[in-house]
């Protein structure tokens, strides 16, 4: 009776076993996900999903002076390289270039509340900056995710600026782009 009883002992527990990998999945993790652009993010959602009839999210559009259509404006300093400029939703601007050897995604809405698309958690602390002249000031907070990225965040007017880096800046080096950028945008509104 007893190695019966061990018997469905073993039996149940390696049924347990055997569902749970069926459920969640026995192999190996998947590898982590490469950057992309968001028009291949976007592509790829499409493929995964097999909806190629819904409609991509985000708009290629030549320059900054299209985002004028949703009420935002942007500059990018001259240092800047690279830029590729997007509409998202219909409301969101957004500008992915390099600076300084560092990918950046400058961001811009007169509508949304939150588009920066941070999905990580952040550090405790947080690094505040002034920008602006004449008596018209702007306070840009610069938080830090948990993997090293830094997130900055302003408003003018209506208008609220992201800017993000995925790369382990320093301090002054994001300080001061966010900075640029804001005051560059200053006369916005």
């Amino acid at each position: 009776m007893d190695f019966y009883m061990k018997t469905g002992k073993r039996a149940v527990l390696l049924t347990a076993v055997l569902a749970s990998c069926m459920i969640g999945g026995c192999a190996g993790k998947e590898p982590a996900p490469t950057e992309a652009t968001p028009a291949e993010t976007s592509a790829r959602a499409e493929e995964s999903t097999g909806n190629a009839g819904i409609p991509n999210p985000m708009e290629e559009v030549d320059n900054v002076l299209a985002f004028e259509k949703i009420g935002v404006h942007m500059v990018l300093p001259k240092e800047a390289v690279e830029p590729s400029y997007f509409i998202i939703n219909g409301e969101v601007a957004d500008i992915h270039f390099t600076f300084n050897d560092i990918g950046y995604t400058y961001r811009a809405s007169d509508t949304a509340e939150d588009f920066a698309g941070i999905f990580e958690r952040f550090k405790d602390g947080v690094l505040t900056e002034t920008a602006g002249s004449g008596g018209q000031t702007a306070e840009i907070q610069i938080k830090t995710t948990e993997s090293g990225g830094r997130l900055a965040a302003w408003e003018w007017g209506s208008t609220k600026y992201t800017l993000y880096t995925a790369s382990q800046v320093e301090d002054g080096d994001i300080s001061s782009l966010a900075v640029t950028l804001a005051e560059l945008g200053e006369n916005e509104k």
